[in-house]
């Protein structure tokens, strides 16, 4: 006799099975052509070995000349280790989806560093190219400018979604939805140095600018370093320079000019950028309306949080902002 009641607390199951993944049913999937291929080929190999074996066990009987006995022989020694050889491959390199992925992008990656397409190693890639590198097929005005709105102006990125040839055959046969191509907005930012007193006070600025953000939307911060000379602090003494102290402030000054003029040496800089996606929509006007409906808050939370954010307003910046943060240049 048991103490359960009902009102007892329910048992867990004495079992738990694990569901199996079935995706290599599907005839789409590369890694289901590959297992076909690996069975195709382990049947020939086991064809071939059988006949083979055929010969041997039957040449006492058949008095099969010496010389295709040992060729049997020999014959089956290969067959075996090419089934041990398919097997051995199939296991290490396509037993999963994720390894015929990975077996995959090391095979494009290959075929393109043999035909030269690298285009982020090479650090001399041409617009046009760096555009078809990270899929934007158009940069937009975030107004059709027929009339005035106190929405800020900036420029609205359209990105193409990269579709293979499974995923386009999907689409055809209505197994999977088309995708729309997706919208966002490039921002540039300049966050103050902070020190450890005010630190507590950024992020909690910082946490109302993400709490602000619609539901389910895309929202990254970039930084990046890059390589620049000394540019600013020049042009900073040159303006103190013009507005004459006295002498000797203007000999201290002309011998920091000439001090770091000399110095060759490059400098770190950081940049800093986000990422606001405005989701797919089906043309520019809808994510204009997207972009009216979220930029304004987005830029008021951020200016709370002592970012100074910066929308990019030409297609000339947004290309400038992608070739820094792919590395492209040096400043």
């Amino acid at each position: 006799m048991t103490n359960e009641t009902p009102y007892s607390q329910a048992r867990p199951p004495k079992t738990i099975t694990k569901i199996k993944q079935d995706r290599f049913l599907d005839i789409t999937n590369l890694h289901t052509w590959i297992l076909f291929a690996a069975i195709a080929a382990g049947m020939y190999i086991f064809r071939e070995m059988s006949n083979s074996l055929i010969v041997v066990l039957t040449a006492s009987r058949n008095h099969f000349p010496e010389e295709l006995v040992t060729n049997a022989y020999m014959n089956i020694l290969m067959y075996v280790s090419l089934l041990i050889l398919v097997v051995f491959v199939w296991i290490k390199y396509f037993r999963n989806d994720d390894l015929v992925e990975y077996q995959k992008d090391r095979l494009i990656f290959f075929t393109k560093g043999i035909r030269g397409k690298h285009v982020i190693n090479t650090m001399a890639e041409s617009m046009e190219d760096l555009l078809k590198l990270i899929s934007i097929v158009g940069i937009h005005d975030s107004t059709n400018g027929e009339r005035e709105t106190p929405i800020p102006k900036g420029v609205i990125i359209e990105f193409a979604p990269q579709i293979s040839l499974t995923k386009r055959l999907k689409v055809f046969f209505r197994i999977e939805k088309k995708r729309l191509n997706e919208y966002g907005v490039l921002i540039e930012t300049f966050p103050p140095r902070l020190s450890d007193e005010f630190r507590e006070f950024h992020e909690m600025a910082l946490q109302k600018v993400v709490n602000g953000l619609p539901v389910n939307t895309l929202f990254e911060n970039i930084s990046c370093s890059v390589m620049e000379p000394k540019k600013e602090v020049l042009e900073y003494l040159l303006s103190l320079m013009n507005e004459s102290k006295g002498e000797a402030s203007d000999k201290h000054l002309a011998d920091m000019y000439l001090k770091i003029s000399t110095d060759n040496e490059l400098v770190i800089k950081w940049r800093y950028y986000s990422f606001i996606s405005l989701g797919e929509r089906k043309n520019v006007e809808a994510a204009r309306v997207q972009y009216g409906a979220i930029i304004p808050g987005l830029l008021s939370s951020m200016r709370g949080a002592s970012l100074y954010p910066v929308i990019l307003r030409d297609s000339q910046s947004v290309i400038e902002a992608y070739q820094i943060m792919l590395g492209e240049v040096d400043a």
